[in-house]
């Protein structure tokens, strides 16, 4: 069922309740509604977007530039999957290397998440050489609010509320006793045997700032919400030929499509070796001729054999020629935090956000390392040719592109000077109050992380199933 306001419903008896309906909210509900778990989605949003809404996301933001943080992110139904990209994959072994869980505790969801977000479970990986793999990812077209809104309705088991935003918590003795919310412009106090906050990478933390402000009893004065906040940034690396045709025969490479733009990330054994962090780059192919000929003609310069070989081709099918993109990791840096504003408010009285950001110069030596490595692949095999961008080699004037992943704040872990939720997602020192979603992760790795996000959904509502039933 989905309601307008608070005063549609009586939530009494509803022992989950879930702030945020995005991926990481929705998902939870619908792993709880398997096991016919009562559920109240609460969302701070309509139905759609309005800049009315939006205004509520308005923040600071010191240091280096990102995109305006009040419309990289929706608040409405779906939230932000209401514009995200749709690359999916499940993160990499090797970065949940400092996390309390790792892929195998995620991969029994991995069929589920695929079918939550439609795409296929194919995600294959085939080794270039001691350094390089060529990757898989797979592309979602779901629009979390578009696709649950009618099952949601006909539900019997999750109830959405909607214009609802929620203010803080309140409670003692390690239990957060209610939440207080505004609907209607009337503060209403929510009761439930459990709380989920699946806000985003910056209002989670938001929230939880505030309610240790209103109710400072209720959180450990050490733990460090709102602090290691990360973004994903990725760049323009330059334009390149790979041969499709020498690419598969020299390097086996037989379940690639092809007609999609090539992936290749780097293995743990040039993260290692170079002291790097995990990266990953794609070729998006243009058609057009005169695009092929411009890069032929450079590459006729500085290699002229390879140039003659592949000028033969140019109309074949066997060259991908395009745009070359970097998806980069960033480092966890604690002083990199979300605050609270607490003199710019909120028309409903709550502080905005202040965002502290600065990039690290390891991202940006990360791409530096990365590309030329690539590059030495390229030319070994005589699979292809890049040209990078200039600005690559300049450090200080590298400048990045905002990937609009928010991530951290709230982070996994089993120090609780160090994070903030432990592998259950509850938070230390609270017994019934859990945090989801990007917020969560200690390190990005390459991937965008809605995959992992819906993976760790799902084992969230496995976990508050059993409490709910024991």
């Amino acid at each position: 069922m989905i309601f307008q306001n608070l005063n549609s419903i009586d939530a009494k008896n509803i022992p989950v309740v879930i702030f945020g309906s995005g991926p990481a909210g929705i998902t939870t509900a619908l792993g709880l509604e398997k096991n016919k778990i009562q559920t109240l989605i609460i969302e701070a949003g309509d139905e759609n977007y309005s800049e009315d809404s939006q205004d509520f996301y308005k923040g600071k933001v010191t240091g280096d530039e990102l995109t305006d943080i009040s419309i990289s992110r929706l608040r409405q139904l779906g939230g932000t999957s209401g514009h995200w990209g749709g690359w999916s994959k499940p993160m990499e072994n090797y970065s949940f290397e400092s996390w309390p869980i790792n892929t195998k505790d995620l991969d029994i969801y991995r069929k589920r998440t695929c079918e939550i977000l439609g795409v296929k479970n194919q995600f294959n990986k085939s080794e270039l050489n001691k350094y390089f793999n060529q990757i898989q990812f797979q592309y979602s077209t779901v629009r979390f609010g578009e696709k649950y809104k009618d099952h949601i309705k006909k539900s019997k088991y999750i109830h959405l509320v909607l214009n609802t935003q929620l203010s803080h918590f309140e409670g003692e003795n390690k239990v957060v006793k209610k939440a207080i919310c505004i609907s209607q412009n009337i503060k209403k106090k929510i009761k439930s045997k459990y709380f989920i906050l699946s806000c985003g990478g910056i209002e989670n933390s938001r929230i939880l700032l505030w309610s240790r402000e209103k109710n400072n009893n209720l959180f450990k004065k050490n733990i460090p919400i709102g602090k290691y906040w990360m973004n994903h940034p990725w760049i323009i690396a330059g334009v390149g030929i790979i041969n499709k045709k020498e690419l598969k025969n020299k390097l086996h490479n037989n379940y690639i499509d092809y007609e999609g733009p090539l992936h290749f990330d780097a293995k743990k054994e040039l993260l290692s070796e170079k002291n790097i962090l995990s990266a990953a780059i794609y070729m998006s192919a243009r058609e057009d001729t005169k695009f092929y000929k411009e890069i032929i003609k450079d590459i006729l310069c500085v290699a002229p054999e390879y140039g003659k070989k592949i000028a033969r081709k140019v109309f074949k099918k066997d060259l991908k020629c395009g745009n070359i993109f970097m998806n980069l990791e960033e480092p966890p840096n604690q002083n990199n935090k979300i605050t609270l504003d607490l003199i710019e408010k909120d028309s409903l009285g709550i502080p905005r956000v202040n965002l502290y950001y600065k990039k690290s110069k390891d991202t940006l030596y990360t791409a530096k390392i990365f590309l030329e490595e690539f590059g030495n692949l390229c030319r070994k095999e005589d699979i292809g040719r890049i040209a990078l961008k200039e600005n690559i080699y300049k450090l200080e004037s590298f400048q990045t592109i905002d990937n609009n992943h928010h991530l951290g704040g709230t982070r996994i872990g089993q120090n609780e000077n160090t994070s903030v939720v432990n592998k259950d997602l509850k938070i230390h020192n609270i017994n019934n109050l859990y945090v989801n979603g990007s917020s969560n992760f200690i390190t990005t790795g390459y991937t965008n992380p809605t995959f992992t996000i819906v993976q760790m959904a799902l084992k969230l509502s496995e976990h508050i199933t059993k409490e709910v039933l024991s």
